[in-house]
This record gives structure tokens, sequence and C-alpha cells, in this order.
């Protein structure tokens, strides 16, 4: 029987990229992992048939490796940090090519000029929705309390904002309190606008988080996990409000029992695009 094709895993900072990993080598397929070192990735190789760790300034090393790996296809997962000095990074050739075509310094910007230049040397570029499709967050009640149809109401305001925000680049992530926007997420990412939600407004926060509506879904899908519902349970937020099919919903289990620690209502939203 012949071998799946490996996939090559670009990964960032955070949890997505260990459980994306995962969740390619249990589908039989080998994982060539790849640790951006300024992002703080530590865990990933473990996971993968070969990887290595380079800096985010040696494109050309990069491509080079996952040539001699035979790789074809590119997954591109996790954070990269937008206060990231870019005057610290020492970068070759191929690096000054991104840096030239970039738009700005948001996550969707820097994925994206690298992405093109892995498209430029025949090397297809993932989208994150197909191959992590079962992290995907379903439509409805997922965990928690059933929210009241005043959170309903602060959710429908929530999305209504959010969606507007993510088009204009700024965040994913919106807080709304009893019909108030209390805090739009900006440079900070997700955490931090929740703590400065609980700052201005106090506990009961609704927590909505949205995707763009041109997403492109190679890179910087939304995502959530364990660790986001602890920040809530810190800030005193009641519900957690997640796009359908559109967000990545990070270990599942951890966070329904996590939900009904805190007493936190999760729920997958759809809307019209």
């Amino acid at each position: 029987m012949k071998q799946p094709a490996p996939l090559g895993l670009l990964a960032g900072g955070g949890r997505l990229p260990i459980l994306a990993a995962q969740a390619v080598a249990a589908a039989g397929r080998p994982v060539v992992g790849l640790q951006l070192a300024e992002t703080g990735q530590k865990g990933l190789l473990r996971h993968c048939a070969a990887g290595t760790t380079l800096s985010l300034g040696k494109v050309g090393a990069i491509v080079d490796f996952y040539r001699q790996h035979g790789v074809a296809e590119v997954l591109v997962v996790g954070k990269v940090e937008k206060k990231l000095n870019f005057a610290e990074i020492e970068f070759d050739a191929l690096a000054l090519e991104v840096l030239a075509t970039m738009a700005g310094r948001q996550d969707s910007s820097i994925f994206a000029a690298v992405a093109d230049i892995f498209e430029s040397h025949d090397m297809h570029v993932a989208r994150q929705t197909d191959v992590l499709s079962s992290l995907l967050a379903p439509e409805g009640h997922l965990a928690g309390p059933v929210p009241s149809e005043r959170i309903a109401a602060d959710i429908a305001l929530g999305f209504s904002v959010a969606s507007v925000v993510a088009d204009y680049d700024i965040g994913q992530t919106v807080a709304v309190k009893q019909g108030v926007v209390v805090a739009v997420e900006a440079f900070e990412h997700t955490d931090a606008c929740i703590r400065r939600a609980a700052r201005l407004a106090g506990k009961g926060q609704v927590i909505c988080k949205a995707a763009r509506s041109r997403q492109d879904t190679r890179f910087d899908v939304p995502a959530v996990g364990p660790a986001t519902l602890r920040q809530m349970g810190k800030a005193g937020a009641s519900c957690l409000a997640l796009e359908a099919g559109w967000t990545l919903w990070l270990d599942q289990e951890i966070c329904r029992a996590e939900a009904a620690r805190l007493n936190i209502s999760i729920v997958g939203v759809t809307r019209r695009r």
C-alpha cells in the first residue's frame, strides 16, 4: 500500500499546531513539522515524522527543508504576534520578498505573503477548514447552561458588530453586556479583550467570535479553546458565541467540562454570508 504524501505543517504559537499535527497523523498522513522560532512554539516536533525549528526570517531555508522531505502541501497554523519586533530578525532574500508584498503586520498579511511564496515553489497551501474540519464548531447549544433571551439578544448584537470589525482586519472578538458593546478586540488578541471588557463592565459579558466575510481559510481562522474559557471564568463572562462552521473549537471535551464548571454557555451561531 502506497504511503500518503507528507503534509508540511508550518507552526506559529499556541496549541492549535499540536492538535493539527495529532489530527493529521491520526488520519495516517505523515507530518513534516516546522516551528517558527519567534513564536515560542516548542511542543510540535514530538508529534511529527520529521521536523525542525527555523526563524521566520529564513524563508529560503523553510522552502528547502520542505523540498528535502518531499512536501507538496503545507498547512499554516498558529499565532504570530502583532507585536513581533521585525528589527531583531535577520531576513534572507526570500523573506525580504515576503516583506515587500505584505499589506500590513496583521497575521493574515504575514501568512498570505508566505503562502504566495509556497505556491510559487509548487507547494499548495491547504485550507484549515478542510484539513481540520473535525475541529469546526457546529451550530446550536454546545455546552454549559442554555442562554437566556437577554443573552441571545446580546449574541445577535455582538455578531452584527464582530462581522464588520473582522472585515476591517481589526480583530475577531466583541464583548457585549445588556445591549451595549463594551470591548472590541484590536492589537491585543482575544484574552486581553476579555480582560478589558471585565474592567469596563464587570461580570456577565457575552463574548462573540466571528470570521471575516471573505475569510481566507488557509490561515487565521478564528480559534478558541480551554484557555479562552478559563480567561472568561476569571472575567465573569456568561457566554461564548462562536461562528458555526468557521471557528476552530479546540479540546472540545475539556471545553465542555470547563463550561459546566464555570457556568458559561457555549453556542455555535450561523450567520448569513
